[in-house]
């Protein structure tokens, strides 16, 4: 497996449950159960560049990124060569 950032490896005990942005999430076992849910509601979800999180409830591993690509593009691309509009 590879990422963007520190791959940390997570265990979730039966019922125990773990939300993350759906930017870092790498892998999980399939024993997991997940969800995927908007952050806020629709207006910050649309206007504040909130997006997606996914809630994960064991038994089983998930391995998260510590970082997320969509950060690293946001930096990234406005020091890029080029001319900007």
């Amino acid at each position: 497996m590879s990422s963007f950032g520190a791959i940390l490896s997570m265990t979730l005990e039966v019922d125990q449950s773990h939300t993350l942005d759906t930017g870092h999430v790498v892998a999980f076992d399939d024993s997991v159960q997940y969800a995927v849910h908007k952050a806020g509601n629709w207006k910050t979800t649309t206007l504040g560049g909130e997006g997606l999180v996914t809630r994960f409830t064991g038994p089983g591993r998930l391995w998260l990124q510590t970082r997320s690509p969509q950060h690293f593009l946001d930096w990234l691309i406005p020091r890029l060569p080029g001319k900007r509009t």
